[in-house]
């Protein structure tokens, strides 16, 4: 398996111009990521939202000329397409790669490929597009302005799956080196066992993340087992106390790595969700780091940016004032992670019971059996607690545990340990055998 990668998510509406974007990759570089994904930049239909393409070839207009200027597009695909290839060479040279959406079970509404490839599109009995949806509760949402893909069923699936193909292709040759895969499981998995290995023939270090968000079980399995490298998980809404996300991570962990994150686009931010207390929003993304294999978050994360990120209104206007500044933590937890390969992996993770209830703790092994950490963490926000482990050296089998966490390093780890954690403190223990 792969190990894990650490992406930062460039909302480009939040940014602008694709020259405005390469203005954050000094800043992204520091902060110790490897990989930039960019929300779909493709041009619109008539809702405005990201997550409906008119045009795969054509771009948003704000990126290419920084104006909302929907006149012409046509008139700035060259310009865009220019800009875009500038825009993965200027990550490459920091070391970092560009990973975009891709989203391929619906286009807008009124894409010109519904009257160009009629046959593409799923139809009710009248003949009319299918508008997907999904469940709110128990009331269906219809998304009016998406035009449902026929990818399972249509009478000319091999000119629409070669479309998909050539596309993605296009966008490699530009020097996009990944894909994040909007709704993976809406998209049959036949369709991605076709265009993952193409893809890969050419350029085999290109990476697919499935967004497997809320589906079933099965539904995650088959999108792994169709050759994605990384799926996304629900960190986010564990409590760090029941079971269930112990138990589903380790069973996805059998069939692909996970990416964890604080917050992205479809979420509140956690400066909102934790009324501006940074120390919690580190927390949740330190954990996270550890935990999972992969870990993300979206720009503004570490400013504390509190005004949820919006697919259709979200302008550069939108860039709040700093809150606060917690960069360079998460460059410190990038290096760790990026330094020891069981922080890299998923694998099973076996709880502490420790003396408080605003302690956390866990233990993980890499899979190897080489590497094994501990961690200890005070997850309330505003008080110290002191945490006392009877058995460190016994939990961990050596009596040569390092700390190697991001502050306050202990010279020497005792077997029975008594430390004071700071409030959002995140002590970490190794041992390499």
């Amino acid at each position: 398996m792969k190990k894990g990668i650490r992406a930062y998510n460039l909302y480009p509406k939040l940014v602008g111009s694709m020259d405005m974007w390469i203005q954050h990759f000094d800043r992204i570089q520091a902060m110790n990521f490897d990989w930039i994904y960019i929300n779909p930049i493709n041009y619109p239909g008539f809702s405005g939202s990201d997550y409906a393409v008119k045009n795969y070839y054509q771009y948003h207009p704000l990126y290419v000329t920084g104006k909302l200027d929907f006149e012409n597009p046509e008139a700035h695909v060259e310009k865009g397409n220019k800009l875009l290839k500038k825009v993965c060479q200027e990550a490459e040279k920091r070391g970092m790669k560009i990973m975009m959406d891709l989203v391929i079970n619906h286009t807008a509404f009124d894409s010109p490929l519904s009257k160009e490839h009629p046959d593409w599109y799923e139809r009710d009995n009248d003949g009319q597009l299918i508008h997907p949806g999904a469940l709110d509760g128990e009331k269906w949402v219809e998304w009016k302005d998406l035009a449902q893909i026929d990818n399972a069923h249509s009478s000319d699936r091999d000119n629409l799956w070669n479309y998909w193909l050539e596309m993605m292709l296009f966008y490699m040759d530009l020097g996009i080196r990944g894909f994040r895969c909007d709704a993976a499981y809406h998209v049959p998995s036949e369709l991605w066992h076709f265009l993952i290995p193409r893809i890969k023939e050419k350029y085999p270090d290109a990476i697919f993340l499935g967004e497997t968000l809320g589906c079933l079980p099965e539904q995650v399995v088959d999108i792994a087992e169709a050759g994605f490298d990384f799926i996304s998980n629900s960190f986010k809404w564990w409590d760090l106390k029941d079971e269930w996300f112990l138990d589903q991570n380790q069973e996805y962990s059998r069939y692909a790595p996970s990416m964890s994150f604080p917050e992205n686009h479809d979420t509140i931010r956690c400066a909102d969700e934790f009324d501006g207390n940074q120390h919690q929003a580190l927390l949740r993304y330190e954990l996270g780091a550890y935990i999972c294999s992969s870990i993300s978050t979206t720009i503004g994360f570490e400013y504390g940016f509190q005004r949820q990120i919006h697919v259709v209104d979200a302008t550069p206007s939108w860039w709040e004032p700093v809150s606060y500044d917690i960069s360079d933590d998460i460059a410190k937890i990038n290096e760790i992670k990026a330094s020891y390969d069981v922080l890299q992996e998923d694998n099973r993770i076996e709880m502490l019971q420790l003396n408080d209830e605003h302690l956390f703790g866990f233990t993980k092994e890499s899979r190897n059996g080489q590497e094994k950490i501990m961690i200890l963490a005070n997850i309330d926000s505003h008080q110290a607690y002191m945490v006392r482990e009877l058995h460190v050296h016994g939990i961990m089998g050596s009596d040569r545990v390092k700390d190697i966490s991001r502050w306050h390093q202990m010279e020497e780890v005792p077997a029975f340990l008594e430390y004071n954690l700071n409030p959002g403190e995140v002590k970490l223990l190794y041992v390499k055998r």
